[in-house]
């Protein structure tokens, strides 16, 4: 994996970068350079990064996938090096959790893209930590630091959980989310036109015993819908942990945990064995780039995970170039509805003739 722009930003502080660091949602496989002259721990939300870094050879003691960050994965850190991420509640979030096990006189690096949103993450910085200042600058990158002189307030996981009660297509949801989730504390308004489509549809007539998969799940409203809908168990898939620990949470709000099981996974790598069912609302960001390979692999794939008339239902924004895929994949796909920028596509399994 190459370098990205901020962590070549980051390499050009190499010589400063000494002692116990904790990267707190690496972007790309630089701590493993770092771990070459420092002790470096890696805490990735992200199950792609966490491979990245497994193929690459980093420590699996120092290398962590989870969606918070435990005193006992280690603490009294030097320096605590964090990506900018897209969503600034998530910013929050990660300062909130790291700042407990970072030594007092211990120093935060913020590294971001310009268009991340960087630029604004000072204040953030600062209600947390000291002589907070730019450090560098280039590769349209930008990179702070700051000096943590006070005591930390401790991290309580539970005060991050946003939980609200969310009428759509017939059911009324409890949903939890946290920071960084996709839809955070709200419906999303593809979410609302995908759900209102599905509950028009008509499932086969077992399907309580389905199979059914929810590929990008966010904070689990389509799969706690699916399941109130049909009866069956759902297998709930993201890349993201916070996610899938958004998913966990919301199944639990409404007593019905047996009912899901997650996956984290980079696309479709980790799923196995086909499924009746499969939705998705697909994500084409990564970070705060347009990026339409997550979704193009997930078509490339997805036929090998559906059954033999097994049926695939997408949303997405109109603009997107999905119907080739689609296409290309199952050999044909019906678009079940356009409106107010949202497209939702079926697409079928063909029977062996």
């Amino acid at each position: 994996m190459n370098l990205n722009a901020t962590s070549q930003l980051l390499a050009r502080s190499d010589d400063a970068l000494v002692g116990k660091i904790l990267f707190a949602n690496p972007e790309d496989t630089y701590p493993l350079d770092v771990s070459q002259t420092a002790e470096v721990f890696a805490w990735c939300q992200s199950k792609t990064l966490y491979d990245a870094l497994a193929r690459v050879g980093f420590s699996e003691e120092k290398r962590v996938l989870s969606a918070q960050w435990l005193p006992e994965n280690g603490q009294d850190f030097d320096h605590v090096v964090i990506y900018q991420p897209k969503a600034k509640e998530l910013l929050d979030y990660l300062l909130a959790a790291v700042l407990p096990v970072l030594k007092l006189g211990g120093q935060v690096w913020l590294v971001g893209d310009n268009k991340s949103g960087v630029k604004s993450s000072m204040k953030r910085l600062e209600q947390g930590l000291d002589e907070v200042g730019k450090h560098d600058g280039a590769k349209h990158c930008l990179l702070y630091t700051g000096y943590k002189r006070r005591d930390a307030k401790p991290f309580v996981f539970e005060d991050w959980i946003v939980t609200w009660q969310q009428d759509v297509a017939g059911q009324s949801l409890t949903l939890c989310s946290l920071p960084g989730v996709f839809g955070h504390g709200k419906l999303d308004k593809g979410t609302e036109l995908f759900l209102t489509q599905l509950d028009q549809h008509r499932f086969m007539s077992d399907v309580a015993h389905a199979r059914l998969l929810d590929f990008g799940c966010g904070d689990g409203i389509i799969a706690l819908w699916l399941h109130n809908k049909t009866g069956a168990n759902i297998t709930a898939l993201d890349d993201s942990v916070l996610a899938l620990t958004a998913t966990e949470l919301t199944f639990a709000a409404n007593q019905v945990s047996h009912a899901v099981t997650v996956v984290a996974s980079n696309g479709l790598a980790d799923v196995k064995g086909r499924f009746n069912y499969v939705v998705t609302n697909p994500p084409f960001h990564t970070g705060v780039n347009t990026d339409y390979s997550i979704a193009e692999s997930f078509f490339m794939n997805v036929k090998q995970h559906l059954t033999l008339n097994g049926e695939l239902f997408v949303v997405a924004n109109d603009f997107l170039r999905y119907p080739p895929l689609l296409d290309a994949a199952l050999g044909s796909h019906t678009r079940l509805y356009r409106d107010k920028g949202f497209a939702i596509y079926h697409g079928r399994q063909p029977k062996k003739r």
